[in-house]
């Protein structure tokens, strides 16, 4: 493992906090195990070049028994995914980031990202400010990198955002502040089994669309536009 400026060549540059985004039961957190055991294992991601390093998973909104239980679904070893239950652990932001240098991780995933926003109600533009600002230090002092998982609403297209960055759930802020936003979305919202869309959208880079399919348990890519 060699360090790089990109986890992944084009769009995920390293040091900067990053979003996969969707709704629920939209395939995020099965896609996402694949998708990072591949990127460990050095194979390209949805095409591009992989640089893998020391990494960490943080379930924030599941219990370590419940994911462990779609790793079964899976047919995936959980000895494969360094996993932090900061549920289970009842664990603070600071003391994630604080796990995560002890266990000298580069890249950091934390489920329920924006469940970390100090906010009695939804949060607004300036929370969302201040929340990336906070991270900075941490990012600044380890270059490491967040993939934060986040909500967006089940919405249908006319109601959507035809911008992919602004679908977060919430203030737009979250694309503003995000550097790659990355979008699992059924191909037809009114149809809950449809494929989904896989939308890049790197802040430097021009946006991608994969489609995907469930198969035993796993969201794989299947045709790329």
């Amino acid at each position: 493992m060699t360090a790089s400026s990109y986890l992944v060549d084009t769009i995920l540059p390293a040091g900067e906090i990053h979003l996969l985004g969707g709704p629920t039961g939209a395939g995020k957190t099965r896609w996402l195990f694949d998708t990072l055991l591949d990127w460990h294992a050095g194979k390209s991601v949805l095409g591009y070049s992989s640089h893998p390093c020391p990494w960490l998973y943080v379930s924030s909104d599941r219990s370590e028994a419940s994911v462990y239980r779609t790793l079964e679904t899976m047919n995936l070893d959980r000895e494969r995914i360094p996993l932090l239950s900061a549920m289970d652990k009842r664990l603070t932001l600071n003391q994630i980031l604080d796990a995560a240098q002890e266990r000298h991780a580069q890249l950091v995933v934390i489920e329920s990202f924006g469940g970390f926003v100090d906010s009695t109600v939804a949060p607004n533009t300036r929370q969302i400010k201040n929340f990336f600002y906070s991270l900075r230090p941490f990012l600044n002092a380890t270059n490491a990198t967040i993939i934060g998982v986040v909500e967006s609403p089940k919405m249908k297209p006319k109601e959507r955002y035809e911008n992919p960055r602004q679908r977060i759930s919430g203030a737009a802020a979250w694309g503003h502040y995000g550097e790659t936003i990355i979008l699992i979305e059924p191909v037809a919202p009114d149809t809950p089994n449809s494929n989904r869309n896989i939308i890049v959208c790197p802040r430097n880079a021009a946006e991608k669309v994969i489609e995907a399919e469930f198969l035993d348990g796993h969201l794989v890519p299947t045709i790329f536009n």
